[in-house]
């Protein structure tokens, strides 16, 4: 499956784009991407990321194991917090 993946805050910084397409089936596959391409650094702050995809964050769906479809968007995004 072709994929668009969006990176954000620090790990934009680390990857050194905003996004790109990537042949994944799994969002782990994407985490496995992100390692190969660009380190472990870089995993390692994705998996610290709010991961969503289409907008819907991968705590609601299957974890890492969130099935994608061809055209999906898988975004990382930061946590914040507040009060």
């Amino acid at each position: 499956m072709q994929v668009s993946v969006k990176y954000r805050a620090h790990l934009a910084t680390l990857t050194g784009i905003a996004g790109e397409q990537v042949e994944a089936a799994t969002v782990k596959d994407v985490l496995r991407h992100v390692k190969l391409s660009f380190g472990a650094e870089a995993e390692k702050s994705a998996k610290t990321m709010l991961i969503v995809v289409n907008g819907e964050s991968i705590l609601q769906l299957s974890h890492f194991k969130t099935a994608l479809q061809n055209g999906d968007e898988v975004s990382f995004l930061p946590i914040c917090g507040g009060g």
